[in-house]
């Protein structure tokens, strides 16, 4: 096993976050939601499904107040890394705002000496060792203690964010390039169809 550079140590993802899980209230009763921009922002993981933004403010519909009392979400702070447990596995965002979530999360609320965006690279890095950990027969889900034996790696806050932000750096790069090639592929589609 490679050692690890100085100062970074290895530990498992509880040692350093308070992990969360997400609820919905009664799905029937519309007063238990409300608009987006009108209530309290709530993720669910269909919200993440083709989501490419590192960061999310709110999904598809804001619970109320009534809502939020009604269930097991709780609110939890911006900069808070969600990760989807189930239907399916390791769908990451960070939040840029208060969120809550329904079950189908397990996030992870970090102290300030944890870069989210460090966070955030390493938990989409080890989505095979979160699916691994799932257990269930009709769909696997990633419970509150597997999540809590996920592996992470420390460094320190200098070298996280440089390493974040060389990651934004590049992979920004790569999704103008893969935006540029899907362009160019749909114009030389177009080209042979205006052919035949």
């Amino acid at each position: 096993m490679n050692a690890l550079p100085f100062g970074w140590t290895s530990v498992l993802i509880a040692d350093v976050a308070h992990i969360v899980g997400g609820g919905t209230p009664p799905s029937k009763d519309e007063e238990c939601f409300a608009p987006p921009g009108q209530g309290v922002p709530w993720i669910t993981p269909a919200d993440l499904s083709g989501y490419r933004d590192q960061t999310i403010s709110r999904g598809t519909r804001d619970l109320s107040t009534k809502g939020l009392a009604s269930c097991s979400a709780k609110v939890m702070p911006a900069g808070t890394v969600l990760f989807s447990s189930r239907a399916p596995i390791g769908y990451v965002a960070i939040a840029s705002n208060p969120v809550t979530t329904n079950q189908g999360f397990k996030s992870f609320v970090l102290p300030k000496e944890i870069d989210s965006r460090f966070a955030y690279y390493q938990l989409k890095h080890i989505k095979p060792v979160a699916e691994a950990l799932a257990t269930g027969t009709t769909f696997k889900e990633l419970s509150g203690s597997a999540a809590a034996k996920l592996p992470f790696m420390v460094a320190p806050h200098f070298e996280q964010k440089r390493i974040a932000d060389k990651l934004d750096t590049v992979l920004t790069r790569v999704d103008a390039v893969n935006t540029r090639l899907a362009r160019v592929a749909g114009q030389s589609h177009l080209i042979r169809i205006g052919q035949v």
